[in-house]
């Protein structure tokens, strides 16, 4: 045990400056991340129907699809760091100006800026991350990247709840300014990383052939394809939890606090477990992990639709937060050693369209929760463990 450890904490010590700076960034801005977990409760609050709700959240997610595509080109062509801050600025601008749209189109509008802003973020992070780590480290670099999304996430949600119930305008304004904190963090202190597309990149010519070449690497690359495609049911199941779970807690009586704190209990959990397990668990062969993960993430989603107290809403989310546990930041790793270094930008944009793709899809399901009540918890669950199963198919390298 001494030697894990150890093993552990060297591991950590070793990690490049750069790193640390995300993982101070990531978790002031998570901190501030209070307007999602009660974005379905505000649009409520504002007497809009379960369709209207449902649209906004496909909004963003349609926004989103299309954010990891600009930035995982943007961080082979401007530089990480660039893409990095552009995302965090707008992102901030345009999540603001939410709480201020009064018709419904341009409410529509607005999230779909979001989501486009929000999503340009991952693809140049991950891109830094693998750039900076060696391939035998990057388990424990992302895992701490979570531990401080998720260190902010426990505290914030809880704050939020209180925040929000005194005024919804507070969770808006304070996200936006956490968010342009790490903005200028980032500025200041992350190297650009590598630029790899040559010419003029803001050529549509080069745009569209550094795509294309991106695009049949990756179908010439099957692990990759695999990954992308089990990632995909996996993330139907996943993006329930932050769209539905409200919804269903407040139909039996939870109250928006309560629900914070449901939330927060995700975040303490991670910080708790997360590092030391994903460092034991990268001994053993990922895909087989991942297929774990998966499953547990989808009989979590399974669990939330059996929940009716709030004790059953806490385990469900134990359930689920030991598949995410175990599935993302090793997914994460493991997708990064597949990415070649020239195209790793847009190999993390692929990734990212596909999460974005979950999104959209996902967003219906609070639609099909309007008619069908925890039958669809049920049935997304079935989804995700579909993923797992994709994911341990051939698993000959």
């Amino acid at each position: 045990m001494r030697l894990f450890f150890t093993t552990l904490f060297s591991d950590i010590r070793g990690l490049p400056k750069p790193v640390y700076i995300l993982v101070i960034g990531q978790f002031v801005n998570r901190f501030g991340a209070f307007v999602f977990p009660f974005l379905t409760l505000f649009l409520e609050g504002r007497d809009y129907s379960m369709g209207k709700i449902g649209g906004v959240l496909a909004a963003i997610s349609f926004g989103s699809f299309f954010g990891p595509m600009a930035g995982g080109y943007l961080a082979d062509a401007i530089g990480r760091r660039n893409t990095i801050v552009l995302s965090l600025v707008c992102s901030a601008i345009s999540l603001f100006s939410l709480y201020y749209c009064e018709k419904y189109f341009v409410l529509i509008v607005m999230s779909t800026v979001y989501g486009f802003a929000n999503f340009l973020f991952g693809p140049p992070t991950s891109a830094l991350v693998t750039d900076l780590v060696p391939a035998d480290k990057r388990i424990t670099a992302f895992a701490m990247l979570r531990l401080a999304i998720n260190a902010g996430f426990a505290a914030g949600p809880m704050l939020a709840g209180l925040l929000f119930i005194y005024s919804p305008f507070l969770i808006f304004a304070g996200d936006a300014i956490t968010t342009i904190a790490f903005a200028i963090l980032a500025y200041v202190s992350l190297p650009h990383g590598l630029r790899t597309i040559k010419g003029r990149v803001s050529s549509p010519k080069v745009i569209f052939h550094s795509w294309l070449d991106a695009f049949l690497d990756v179908l010439k690359n099957r692990l990759y394809a695999q990954f992308l495609l089990a990632c995909l049911l996996m993330g139907i199941a996943f993006n329930q939890v932050f769209g539905l779970l409200a919804l269903t807690t407040k139909r039996f009586d939870i109250s928006p606090s309560v629900y914070g704190v449901i939330m927060g209990f995700n975040g303490v959990l991670i910080i708790l477990i997360e590092v030391p397990l994903t460092h034991w668990l990268k001994q053993f062969h990922n895909r087989r992990i991942l297929g774990l993960g998966y499953a547990l993430i989808g009989l979590g989603c399974v669990a939330f639709g059996l929940s009716t107290t709030q004790l059953e809403f806490f385990f469900a989310m134990g359930l689920f937060t030991l598949g995410e546990i175990i599935a993302l930041p090793i997914g994460m790793a493991y997708s990064s050693n597949l990415a070649p270094e020239s195209m790793r930008g847009r190999y993390f944009g692929l990734r990212g369209m596909t999460w974005a793709l979950a999104g959209l899809i996902g967003s219906i399901g609070i639609w099909c929760y309007g008619f069908m009540g925890s039958g669809w918890w049920y049935l997304s669950g079935a989804i995700g463990v579909a993923g797992a199963v994709c994911i341990l198919v051939s698993l000959r390298d």
